[in-house]
């Protein structure tokens, strides 16, 4: 029985972390398009925004359901839903992008602080770069709530790939540092 729930959540462990590594590499690519291109049109950046504002919340819901006892994933419906619901917003009123890149990396941040307590709780000594990555994220929602849209977008772009580079690595050390999990 134990080594069936241990495979389990073997399984689900390996699923999620793959999924947030090409998360991280599709932030990367659409951060890169972002900041070489902030001035392209607010249509085309909510679109590409609120579909990713929505695979994100998604993968957020799937890793709730699919947590099977890890910690790390016990607020994840509440963001799941958040972003989503951003995401869907995003998407049809394109005037207020700003203002809802300032909610989302709001959000996120609060989100990122959330695993690095959790990863604190386990010793893992990665927490204080997902502590850091938390704070950057919460400040640069708070400045993006007060700018206009290419701006947001350029910003945006910033965070978005440096976001992707930071969470890939963290995610490929939890790897790493989870053998028990990846035998």
């Amino acid at each position: 029985m134990l080594e069936k729930i241990l495979g389990e959540v073997k399984g689900t462990f390996n699923i999620i972390t793959l999924i947030e590594l090409c998360t991280s590499l599709i932030y990367i690519i659409v951060g890169l398009i972002f900041f070489i291109n902030p001035y392209m049109s607010d249509v085309l950046v909510s679109i590409i925004a609120g579909i990713m504002l929505i695979i994100n919340g998604g993968i957020e819901i799937f890793s709730f359901i699919k947590k099977d006892g890890v910690d790390l994933y016990d607020y994840n419906i509440i963001y799941g839903i958040l972003l989503v619901i951003i995401g869907i917003v995003v998407l049809f009123f394109k005037n207020i992008l700003s203002i809802l890149l300032g909610i989302y990396f709001l959000v996120s941040g609060i989100q990122k602080g959330n695993y690095a307590l959790i990863l604190k709780k386990f010793k893992e000594s990665s927490w204080l770069l997902v502590l850091v990555m938390g704070i950057c994220f919460i400040v640069i929602g708070v400045l993006s709530l007060f700018t206009n849209s290419d701006y947001a977008v350029k910003v945006c772009g910033i965070c978005l790939l440096g976001y992707g580079l930071i969470n890939a690595i963290n995610i490929m050390l939890l790897r790493h540092r989870a053998k028990y999990f990846l035998d």
